[in-house]
C-alpha cells in the first residue's frame, strides 16, 4: 500500500474517533463548573480550553494529510524549513488565485464614494467584516471590527483615545497596567501616561491577582479612567495567559475597578487557537482585542480592532479624525465636527442608524483590496484546515514533539544541548514540568524560545545558531523578538545587566551582542504553523544534532559548494529514517489517546552523499560573545 493510501486511511479513523469524542464535548460547560487546572502553579486559574484532547501524530485532523495540503496548496515552502510563523504563516496557493480572479473579474471603486463600483466594493467590505466576525467566535451584534494596518496600529488607536479622553481627568492622565510578557507594542502604551504613577509593569502573574483582588493598587486611584493590557499568549516562548482576568476585572464587585478597560494583544493568540474562548461570550469577553490577519492566513497583510459593542464609546470620544470618518466639519469660524462614531451609539427607537463604530475610527480609504483578499483567505482557510480547532489541536502534539526531541538531546558528559524557557513563574524546563506543558493548548501555544549551550556549559551565540540554520535552509528567529519584558524574566536579568548590556553598545535586531559575560541577550525561536508538518521538526532536531553534538564529521574530497536543495533532500533522507524507526518509539498513554514521542536521538546520514558540514566564518560582530 502506497504512503499516500495509509496516512489517508488514518485520518479517515482519526475523524472518526474524534467525531466520537467530539460528541460529548458538543456543549461546552461555563467556566464556573469548570475543576482547576492539573499543574499545581496554575489552579487559582479557570481555562476555558477543551485543548487536554491529544493525538497521535499519525493522525491528521484535516480532511487530507498535511502532507498532501502542502504539496497542493504550499509548494513554495519547499524552499526550505519555516520555522518563523510567529512572525507570519505561509499564504495558501488558491487563496492568491481567488484573489487575482476577483480582482480581474470585477469593478471595485472607493468605498466612499457613491457610485456603483463604490457601492460594490462597500458591499464586500461589510460582508467581509461579517464573515471575519463569525470566523473569530464574535457575534456582530455584540461586536464591531475596525480594519487597521495590523496589531500595532489597534493597539496605538485604542492608546491614542484614552490619551485624549484622559485630557478630561483632574490628573490629565490614565493609569495603565501590563504585563511583563507584553509585545514591544503594548509596552509603548505607557509613555502616554503622565506622572510616576500613572503605569505599571506587572512582574507576574500573582501581581496581576493582587491587583484585581484590591490588595494592591500599584499606584491606581479607586475609579480612576485605567487601561489594562496583556498578551493572549506570549510571542516570545508561546506560554498562554489566563483569559478569565478581563471577565473578572469588568464584574469587580468593589467597584474600584469600574472605570477600568481592558485590551488583549491576541496576535500571538489567534495563529493557532480558536478565538471563540475569547469572544463567544461577551459579558466577559475584552473590551478590545487586536490581531494581525496574515498571522492567522498569511496574507493580506491587514489587522483588525475587535471591539466590544457596550465599551465602544469610550473610542468614540478620540479628538483626531480622518476622511471618511465625520459626517460633518467646520473649518470656516468655529471649529467643530460630528464623528460618525458617535453618531452609530445613538439609537433612538425607529431611527437606528445602519453602519457601526467603525465608521468613526476607519480613518481614510479602507485597504479595500486587502479586505477583499480576507474574505477569500477566511473561505480557503476554512476548506484546508475545516476549524481552529483542529489547528490547535494538530499544532500542540507538533511542538510536543519539537519539545521532547530537544530535551533528550544531551552531550556526552551529560550537559543538555538546549536551554528551552518558559515564561511560567517556575522554571518548567530544570524542574521537569514541560512534558505538562508542551502538547496542552490551554497553556501553551506552537513556539518554543531556546538557547543552545555549548559542552562546557557556556552559552553558544544565538545569532550563530540562526545563521547556521539559515545557511541549511532552515528559518528561524532569534534575538529579543520585541518581547523586552519576556527576556528581562526568561534570562533573569537583573536592572544593572540590562544597563550593562545598553552601556556595551547592545541593541536589539542582527547586530546586537548575542553574549555578554556568558550571559545570553536573547533567545532563538521556533514556532510552528497549521502547514508544518512532522518532517520540518525531525529535519530541525538533526540540524541541532550534526551542528552541536556531533563532532569531526568526516569530509569528502571533491566540490563542497553543495546546492541548497540537494542538502534538504539529504535532510529529508535522514528524518525520514529517523521518523520510521518505529521500534524505538516511547507511548506514554494519556487517558484515552495515545502520544508517539519522536524516536530516541540516533546518528543519521548527515555528511554522507555529497553532503558536508560546513562552518560558517567568524562573525566579527554579529552573535560573537562578548566581555565587558
Amino acid at each position: 500500500m502506497s504512503r499516500l493510501n495509509i496516512l489517508n486511511r488514518l485520518s479517515k479513523k482519526g475523524r472518526e474517533r474524534r467525531a466520537i469524542t467530539m460528541t460529548s464535548d458538543s456543549t461546552r460547560p461555563s467556566s464556573e463548573g469548570k475543576p482547576s487546572s492539573e499543574y499545581p502553579a496554575l489552579t487559582s486559574i479557570n481555562f476555558p480550553f477543551s485543548g487536554t484532547k491529544r493525538m497521535t501524530l499519525a493522525e491528521s485532523p484535516y480532511d487530507k494529510p498535511v502532507e498532501v495540503i502542502r504539496k497542493e496548496e504550499y509548494p513554495h515552502m519547499n524552499n526550505g524549513i519555516y520555522l518563523d510563523h510567529s512572525g507570519t504563516t505561509i499564504y495558501a496557493r488558491s487563496t492568491v488565485k481567488r484573489f487575482a480572479h476577483k480582482m480581474s473579474s470585477n469593478l471595485y471603486g472607493n468605498p466612499h464614494s457613491a457610485n456603483e463600483p463604490a457601492k460594490f466594493s462597500g458591499d464586500m467590505v461589510d460582508s467581509v467584516r461579517e464573515k471575519t466576525l463569525r470566523f473569530l467566535g464574535a457575534d456582530p451584534r455584540h461586536f464591531d471590527l475596525v480594519f487597521v494596518a495590523n496589531a500595532t496600529a489597534a493597539i496605538k488607536l485604542v492608546a491614542d483615545c484614552f490619551r485624549d479622553l484622559a485630557e478630561q481627568t483632574r490628573t490629565g492622565s490614565f493609569w495603565y497596567g501590563y504585563h511583563r510578557d507584553a509585545h514591544t507594542s503594548l509596552v509603548g502604551v505607557r509613555e502616554l501616561t503622565k506622572g510616576p504613577h500613572s503605569h505599571k509593569c506587572f512582574e507576574s502573574d500573582a501581581e496581576v491577582e493582587e491587583w484585581i483582588e484590591g490588595r494592591n493598587a500599584f499606584g491606581q486611584q479607586p475609579g480612576s479612567l485605567a487601561l489594562f493590557a496583556y498578551p493572549g499568549q506570549s510571542n516570545l516562548t508561546g506560554r498562554r495567559l489566563p483569559l478569565a482576568w478581563t471577565g473578572r476585572i469588568r464584574h469587580d464587585r468593589a467597584k474600584r475597578l469600574r472605570n477600568t478597560y481592558t485590551l488583549l494583544d491576541a496576535a500571538a493568540l489567534a495563529m493557532t487557537s480558536p478565538m471563540s474562548h475569547v469572544l463567544e461570550d461577551p459579558d466577559s469577553a475584552p473590551d478590545f482585542t487586536c490581531v494581525s490577519f496574515y498571522k492567522i492566513f498569511g496574507f493580506p497583510d491587514v489587522g483588525g480592532l475587535i471591539v466590544r459593542k457596550e465599551s465602544g464609546h469610550i473610542l468614540a470620544l478620540r479628538k483626531y479624525f480622518g476622511g471618511g470618518t465625520v459626517s460633518l466639519v467646520s473649518t470656516i469660524g468655529s471649529a467643530w465636527h460630528v464623528s460618525k462614531g458617535l453618531e452609530t451609539n445613538t439609537h433612538e427607537e425607529g431611527n437606528e442608524h445602519t453602519g457601526g463604530l467603525h465608521e468613526g475610527l476607519e480613518d481614510g480609504t479602507l485597504p479595500f483590496h486587502s479586505i477583499l483578499a480576507l474574505g477569500e483567505a477566511i473561505d480557503v482557510h476554512r476548506e484546508l484546515f475545516r476549524s481552529m480547532e483542529n489547528i490547535s489541536v494538530y499544532t500542540s502534539s507538533l511542538i510536543r514533539r519539537l519539545y521532547q526531541g530537544m530535551k533528550g538531546m544531551r552531550y556526552d558528559n551529560g550537559q543538555p544541548l538546549c536551554k528551552v524557557y518558559h515564561s511560567g513563574d517556575e522554571d518548567l524546563w530544570e524542574n521537569g514540568k514541560g512534558d505538562e506543558v508542551y502538547g496542552d493548548s490551554r497553556v501553551q501555544g506552537a513556539t518554543v524560545a531556546f538557547n543552545v549551550f555549548r559542552e562546557d556549559g557556556t552559552y553558544e551565540s544565538y545569532a550563530m545558531v540562526e545563521k547556521k540554520a539559515n545557511d541549511r535552509g532552515i528559518y528561524v528567529r532569534s534575538g529579543g523578538v520585541c518581547n523586552p519584558g519576556g527576556i528581562f524574566t526568561a534570562l533573569q536579568y537583573e536592572p544593572w545587566q540590562l544597563n550593562r548590556a545598553k552601556s556595551a553598545g547592545h541593541h536589539c535586531g542582527s547586530n546586537g551582542l548575542s553574549v555578554i559575560n556568558e550571559l545570553p541577550t536573547g533567545i532563538v525561536r521556533a514556532s510552528l504553523g497549521a502547514m508544518s508538518t512532522t518532517q520540518d521538526i525531525d529535519i530541525f532536531l538533526a540540524f541541532l544534532r550534526e551542528n552541536f553534538l556531533v563532532k569531526d564529521l568526516p569530509a569528502k574530497k571533491g566540490n563542497v559548494k553543495i546546492k541548497r536543495q540537494n542538502l534538504l533532500d539529504s535532510i529529508a533522507s535522514a528524518a525520514t529514517s529517523m521518523a520510521t524507526v518505529t521500534a524505538r518509539e516511547e507511548r506514554i498513554v494519556a487517558g484515552t489517546a495515545t502520544i508517539i514521542l519522536p524516536p530516541s536521538p540516533t546518528r543519521t546520514s548527515f555528511g554522507e552523499e555529497g553532503a558536508v558540514m560546513l562552518k560558517p566564518k567568524m562573525l566579527e560582530r554579529v552573535g560573537s560573545a562578548i566581555s565587558v
